[in-house]
C-alpha cells in the first residue's frame, strides 16, 4: 500500500526499525529519526519531501552516533564490578538514606537524571535550572567528600 508523504517516510523507518533482530545504536538512531518526524508532522514544519527525508536520515544518523558515544563513554569510565551482597545491601541502605533527605521534587528529578533523561527533556523546570539542582543536590548529598 503506498501511502501519501510524510508517511511513506514514517513507513520506511517502521520497516527498519521492524527488520532490526536486536537493539543496536542503529535501533536507536531509527527510533530518534520516528521521534523527529512525529516532532515534525505535529508542529506542522515538514519542508519539502527531499528536505524533510534528509532531515529525518540525519536524526537516525545523530541517534546512532549519540548511542555509539555513549557506549564508547560507558566502557572508557564505567568498569565492572563483583559487587558482593553485603556491598547491595549497603548501597540500599545509603539509597535509602538519601531518599528519605531529599523532597519528593528532588527524588524525582535524581530518578530521572539516573534513568538517562536528558536536562532538556525534563518539564517544568529549563535544562539550566535541572542541571543546577542536580550539581547542587549532589554536592549536598555527596558524603565525606566522594562522588555519588
Amino acid at each position: 500500500m503506498d501511502l501519501p508523504f510524510p508517511w511513506c517516510v514514517y513507513a520506511e523507518h517502521q520497516s527498519k526499525a521492524a527488520a532490526c533482530g536486536r537493539i543496536t545504536d542503529r535501533s536507536w538512531g531509527i527510533e530518534n529519526g520516528l521521534t523527529n518526524f512525529l516532532n515534525a508532522v505535529e508542529s506542522g514544519s515538514i519542508p519539502n519531501q527531499e528536505e524533510f527525508q534528509r532531515g529525518v536520515n540525519r536524526a537516525v544518523d545523530t541517534g546512532s552516533w549519540v548511542e555509539r558515544n555513549h557506549a564508547r563513554l560507558r566502557r572508557m569510565y564505567l568498569r565492572p564490578q563483583n559487587h558482593h551482597s553485603e556491598q547491595r545491601v549497603l548501597a540500599r541502605v545509603r539509597l535509602a538514606e538519601i531518599r528519605e533527605s531529599v523532597s519528593p521534587n528532588e527524588w524525582g528529578l535524581l530518578m530521572a537524571v539516573a534513568a538517562g533523561v536528558a536536562y532538556h527533556e525534563m518539564t517544568g523546570i529549563t535544562a539550566g535550572g535541572a542541571r543546577t539542582r542536580v550539581a547542587r543536590l549532589r554536592a549536598r548529598l555527596r558524603p565525606n567528600g566522594r562522588a555519588i
